[in-house]
């Protein structure tokens, strides 16, 4: 079996300081993380009534930023992932070169925009509140639309929409592809990836810096999470013993 894919979601929890976010690239690649993951966002798409509105202002990655990112992750020999919420995002991040984009759970339940995505990029998409919904989505692709997902083109995360999510709502998700994790600590992102998710996506902060949220992993947890799926590959790799177990 394959490593679980680690994702470092960076969100807004630099603030809109580049150098910070470019820190926590640096810190995610040492720690372990396959890809780091920001938000797509452009703040003239978003009302000015969202109660975080002033917030996400700030927060803001320019063009310049995401290349900037793009760059840093390249260096350290990760990937660049970036979240988009409406077509003009999608365009703006093709533009900008990236290969693979998210999609949340808000947006993952609108076919036509996940089909839309899948015509240019390398999607992973958050479903909430188990398969149904991903079999809807799947269903539209299927049925003709313009994109047949594979693999390579769709993947997809169950999720539990709030935050922090308790934790005995985890049972509530059937498990798709993977799993992004909301819930406090790493005790979840552990139970997932020993589940078999093939990808593991939780919001990530440097201690002391930006915003720290309470569903979020430190360097620390992103370690240990690299370490237990390193072990979770180990023990299920279906190694064959040619000989009588001999103590």
């Amino acid at each position: 079996m394959p490593r679980c894919t680690l994702i470092a979601e960076l969100a807004t929890n630099h603030g809109g300081d580049l150098a910070l976010a470019l820190d926590m690239v640096a810190a995610a690649a040492d720690a372990g993380a396959d890809i780091v993951k920001t938000q797509g966002y452009q703040i003239a798409n978003l009302p000015r009534s969202d109660p975080q509105y002033d917030w996400f202002a700030k927060s803001e990655l320019s063009c310049a930023a995401h290349e900037a990112l793009m760059d840093a992750c390249a260096a350290r020999g990760i990937r660049y992932l970036s979240t988009a919420y409406t077509v003009s995002d999608l365009k703006r991040l093709q533009a900008l070169g990236l290969r693979m984009v998210k999609i949340g759970s808000g947006e993952g339940r609108d076919d036509a925009f996940v089909e839309a995505a899948c015509q240019f990029f390398t999607v992973y998409v958050s479903l909430p509140w188990g398969a149904r919904a991903r079999d809807a989505a799947r269903g539209l692709l299927l049925r003709g639309g313009s994109v047949v997902p594979t693999d390579r083109h769709l993947t997809w995360l169950g999720t539990v929409p709030l935050y922090p999510a308790p934790i005995e709502t985890y049972a509530l998700v059937a498990q798709q592809d993977g799993y992004s994790d909301h819930h406090v600590g790493i005790d979840i992102a552990r139970l997932a990836i020993a589940r078999g998710a093939t990808v593991l996506e939780k919001h990530f902060h440097l201690v002391g810096l930006g915003r720290n949220q309470p569903w979020n992993m430190t360097v620390t947890d992103l370690a240990i999470l690299r370490a237990w799926a390193e072990t979770c590959q180990t023990a299920m790799s279906g190694t064959r013993f040619q000989e009588r177990w001999r103590p």
